[in-house]
């Protein structure tokens, strides 16, 4: 290492790094995180390029280096998208399935970005630093960025669009940011300055301002102002593409914004069509009528495999499927019952026949084996029948019968079947309830009392990829989860959630997850079987189009050969 990179690491922990920064230099001097994780955790915490290229000099690896570059693009053409129906709302603060999602990503975007390795990146907002105890977060945004109406984006439209989803008790927001913001600790600081002033310590708060929070997309400052306009005022957003006709749930159409800040997009403009479920998104695309599919099963995208006329595509991901069980409601309530429940499930079956071997094992928390806060050493799960017939016999229970619904949303109704017919092996009867997207996700005035998913005796329901497990965490598993379909409550839980949530380094997160899964597996709320990776298809002649696994159809780079 030469004299000026030490003199430039000295000069930058002593002037300008915090505590948080200076932690991260200790581990990764002291061998606790790898380049890819030094890499995620840098950026998150707003470190420049200049400075990590430094440190990594400083331990002996590698500077930064430029990736390839991408295809060269060719411009023109409408590229026509099968997406999955949705029965919701498509206003951003209520948005909850992956056909609405996925709609309103194209014109609309975040302050960050997410990526597939995990990594937080600039997006609308171009750098952010944390205060001392990770408490407050300013953002800095990025000049120039234009809405569809013209309107150039500052902090008053980031403010207005926060207050909305955090200050909105219907707002499906609430399952990232309740008990960490409320509309009061948004704060404007400068004409392109925002500060977040958070209820407790928050290590990572910029991954849940990125697109894998999907509900906090940036709008005009008047339509955020007037909840419910989104919609109708044209889903103005700063995205690549603009809307220019929307049937409700059945077709869109947007054309290139050659105003938009990351320069203006390959295609001339895109077309949707929504699909009540995937398999006619397969007819589709085998017939040449759409051009991409947005997700489909690992068996409706087998046929596209090794097929030269289409693109086949595969991404490891945190996404997953809770089967929840209501511990305030028989046969539930006995802990003995549910573990009972779980012991059947032959995980490694499930992925072979189901996901044909594209997941990962699943180990009934929400914490993927390739997060990096996850503990290694937590035992995993298996399947042992004799044991959980053992476990109803001491619970003194002879017949456990139960209805699961679920609907027909890619691998569910296979997924349920399976399900059903390993828990028969140790006298479990499980009869199926396969709804519609629209009946499942359905809900009267008051939402969260009412909808299927979350008050039905025992749910199947599907949960997009993150970057962090922190909305896995508060939304499906603290007492006052909004999206808790359990409704388990433990104090314990809890009380081990917030250490982790408030922990910035890699030995406090992996303490406190590994507290967390062995509290889940002793009282199994919830069983996961398996994370799935994101898989769907497209005409071979779609170019650079990089799936996610929150199931955004993100078209900026994409063209047609």
């Amino acid at each position: 290492m030469d004299r000026e990179t030490r003199r430039q690491i000295e000069e930058y922990r002593r002037e300008q790094a915090g505590p948080l920064e200076n932690n991260l230099i200790d581990e990764l001097v002291g061998g606790d995180l790898d380049r890819q994780e030094f890499l995620r955790r840098a950026a998150m915490f707003g470190v420049g390029a200049g400075t990590i290229g430094a440190l990594l000099r400083f331990v002996g690896e590698a500077d930064l280096a430029l990736g390839a570059p991408a295809e060269v693009a060719q411009r023109g053409g409408t590229l026509r998208v099968g997406m999955l129906g949705f029965g919701g709302s498509a206003e951003p603060y209520k948005l909850a399935e992956g056909g609405s999602l996925g709609l309103v990503g194209i014109p609309g975007e975040y302050l960050t970005f997410s990526d597939p390795n995990l990594r937080i990146r600039p997006w609308l907002a171009r750098s952010w630093r944390p205060n001392r105890d990770a408490t407050v977060w300013t953002f800095q945004l990025r000049r120039g960025v234009r809405f569809h109406n013209g309107q150039l984006m500052t902090a008053d439209d980031v403010v207005a669009s926060f207050r909305q989803y955090v200050g909105n008790r219907q707002s499906q927001a609430l399952s990232v940011f309740e008990g960490v913001l409320g509309p009061e600790g948004v704060i404007k600081r400068g004409p392109y300055t925002v500060e977040f002033r958070l209820k407790a310590p928050t290590g990572v708060f910029p991954y849940l301002v990125s697109q894998t929070s999907y509900q906090t997309i940036i709008q005009p400052r008047a339509i955020a102002r007037r909840p419910d306009t989104w919609v109708r005022s044209g889903m103005i957003g700063t995205g690549p593409f603009r809307l220019t006709r929307y049937v409700d749930k059945q077709r869109a159409e947007f054309v290139r914004f050659p105003r938009y800040w990351g320069g203006p997009a390959p295609l001339d403009g895109v077309r949707l069509t929504f699909y009540q479920g995937s398999a006619p998104a397969v007819l589709a695309l085998r017939a040449g009528q759409i051009d991409l599919a947005q997700q489909l099963s690992p068996q409706e995208a087998q046929p596209f495999r090794n097929n030269p006329r289409f693109r086949h595509f595969i991404s490891a991901t945190s996404a997953h499927r809770e089967f929840c069980l209501r511990v305030d409601r028989e046969p539930f309530r006995d802990p003995r019952v549910r573990r009972a429940i779980a012991l059947t499930m032959g995980r490694p079956e499930l992925i072979r026949r189901i996901l044909l071997g594209t997941g990962t094992l699943g180990n009934d928390s929400p914490f993927w084996s390739k997060f990096p806060s996850t503990d290694p050493s937590i035992q995993q799960r298996r399947q042992n029948v004799a044991l959980a017939r053992r476990l109803l016999e001491a619970a003194g229970v002879r017949n456990v019968d139960f209805t699961l619904s679920t609907h027909d949303y890619l691998d569910h109704p296979a997924h349920a079947a399976s399900m059903q017919a390993f828990a028969r092996q140790a006298g479990i009867d499980i009869s199926l309830e396969v709804m519609s997207t629209t009946e499942y996700y359905a809900g009267g005035a008051d939402y969260y009392a009412t909808t299927p998913w979350i008050n039905r005796p025992s749910t199947l329901t599907e949960w997009g990829a993150r970057g962090v497990p922190n909305q896995f965490i508060v939304a499906a598993f603290m007492s006052d989860g909004i999206w808790n379909a359990a409704h388990y409550r433990n104090a314990q839980f809890d009380s081990a959630a917030r250490t982790y949530l408030a922990a910035s380094d890699i030995r406090s997160q992996r303490a406190a997850t590994k507290r967390m899964a062995g509290l889940l597996l002793r009282d199994t709320p919830v069983i996961i079987n398996y994370f799935i990776s994101y898989v769907t298809a497209s005409s071979a002649r779609v170019r650079n189009y990089v799936p996610e696994g929150i199931s955004h159809v993100r078209l900026g780079r994409t063209s047609l050969a």
